[in-house]
């Protein structure tokens, strides 16, 4: 919020290429303002001289382009427009992509006066209380920030004298406590205001300590665990107390989508199970504002199809059939739909846990042979090509990995993907694969489809009833699990 460099080029692109295309979720063209006032802002930059600006502001984790204006030779620049603006954290923004921010709220007709070089020291406002109480919270953060520097390296070093550590955590605490005071002026002062919602949101919930006794009583065993559980549980529940989801204005800072993102990936157990069950809770609490439910819905759906976690694909399933197909994300063009639609249809066949699709391939003398009459304990399928770079690599070490566990029961159903015969059982030859190989040049099975073929090399791990273990994993994660599996049944 001090001089900065945008570090990103979203600020210039347009908002319908920001998000992925597999939803397509026009966000920013659904919202109704009253348009009878307009907006006009008037901006005075000392050192600013005849240049091209911007206005710019948040939506997400991202930044989109408002408005174009070209600076004088005083360095006066207006941005304005009809219709109001969408209340938010905007940002201005100048040549060499340095900008500075400011609160675009119920008064959308204010200006100020600023320095190059020094956009919040010099920061006076004209018209918006807000915004001035904004730059002096900013002000003071920064001179706070100047004390303390010193003193947190000073905690860190080695020679630093323990009556001292005492001293500089004592007067951290003090410049924390001042900096909250700082902040409960400003709120105190703006109570609906948006900087409020924003300092509210970043505020850590307030969890007891988790509860272990220093000195147990005699014959009452501790238990550590359970006590850092219900430490865990608090910190969840009131994470999101602070956070008005009626209120779509957070839409348009950077902390909502900061808060979701931290709930979904660093709270939550990242257990699809678990993760569904928070979804929904927090798809319920967005249901007091449609652009947070809608942005909340295309966050969660988008979170899971791209999480690299195992197993995560059964939350896109979910937010898919119960959200989508159900109707409810209204926004969505039919087409899009359709197409969303098609890919949970695709992958729920292959969640972890469900029965593995049967397909019927063919060996080298042409003989059919399906893959759910393969009898092993645990069954790798692997698809592969001989071209492949990266199969290069991974097929010798599933050849090895299968010749130290095939007398503990594991088999390995490798399917050729190439349509040239000779390559493959020239290539089968060369690595010496004594494993079960089929392929299907003509795709008459239709594994590519029933197996979300897109990408070579692909594993999956079977049990002996062909339920799937797991996939889209590495040939050393594929040995962990079966040894671990076989250590549990013994």
């Amino acid at each position: 919020m001090s001089n900065q460099t945008l570090t990103s080029k979203p600020v210039f692109m347009k908002p319908t290429k920001i998000f992925p295309a597999f939803l397509l979720l026009i966000f920013l063209l659904n919202c109704s303002f009253s348009n009878n006032e307009g907006y006009k802002i008037e901006v005075k930059i000392e050192g600013l001289s005849e240049a091209e600006c911007y206005l710019a502001y948040h939506f997400g984790n991202r930044q989109y382009l408002q408005d174009t204006t070209m600076a004088d030779a005083g360095g006066l620049l207006v941005f304005e427009g009809p219709e109001r603006l969408d209340p938010g954290m905007y940002l201005v923004v100048l040549p060499g992509q340095q900008y500075f921010e400011i609160i675009v709220d119920q008064n959308q007709h204010f200006s100020l006066e600023t320095k190059m070089g020094e956009f919040v020291p010099a920061m006076e406002f004209e018209n918006s209380p807000d915004n001035q109480a904004f730059y002096e919270y900013l002000r003071f953060v920064s001179a706070k920030g100047q004390e303390v520097g010193p003193l947190r390296e000073e905690l860190h070093q080695e020679d630093t004298s323990p009556e001292r550590i005492d001293e500089i955590r004592e007067k951290l605490a003090e410049a924390d406590q001042q900096v909250r005071e700082k902040q409960n002026e400003y709120m105190e002062a703006f109570p609906d205001g948006l900087f409020t919602k924003v300092l509210l949101a970043q505020q850590e919930p307030e969890v007891p300590e988790a509860g272990i006794p220093e000195t147990p009583e005699p014959g009452i065993p501790v238990d550590e665990n359970e006590a850092l559980r219900r430490q865990y549980q608090q910190y969840k529940n009131k994470f999101w107390n602070n956070i008005d989801f009626s209120d779509d204005r957070l839409l348009r800072t950077p902390v909502f989508h900061s808060m979701l993102n931290r709930y979904f990936n660093n709270v939550v157990i990242q257990v699809p199970d678990t993760v569904i069950k928070e979804a929904d809770r927090i798809v319920d609490k967005a249901r007091a504002n449609d652009e947070v439910f809608k942005y909340v819905i295309w966050f969660l759906t988008n979170n899971a199809e791209r999480s690299e976690i195992m197993g995560m694909d059964a939350v896109f399933v979910h937010m898919v059939e119960e959200y989508y197909m159900s109707g409810e994300a209204f926004w969505v063009e039919p087409d899009n739909l359709e197409r969303i639609a098609q890919r949970a249809m695709r992958l729920k066949p292959l969640l972890i846990g469900n029965t593995a699709p049967d397909i019927e391939m063919y060996t080298r003398d042409g003989e059919t042979l399906s893959l759910h009459d393969v009898e092993a304990e645990y069954l790798v399928i692997y698809f592969w090509d001989s071209d492949c770079p990266h199969c290069k690599r991974v097929t010798p070490a599933l050849r090895d990995l299968y010749h130290r566990k095939k007398d503990q029961g594991v088999k390995v159903f490798a399917v050729n993907t190439e349509a040239d015969r000779e390559n493959w059982i020239k290539s089968k030859e060369e690595y010496n694969l004594d494993w079960i190989n089929v392929n299907d040049i003509h795709n008459r099975s239709g594994f590519r489809d029933k197996y979300d073929i897109y990408s070579i090399p692909l594993l999956f791990l079977l049990d002996s009833e062909k339920t799937i273990m797991a996939k889209r994993i590495t040939v050393d994660q594929i040995e962990e699990i079966i040894t671990r599996e076989i250590e549990q049944n013994r």
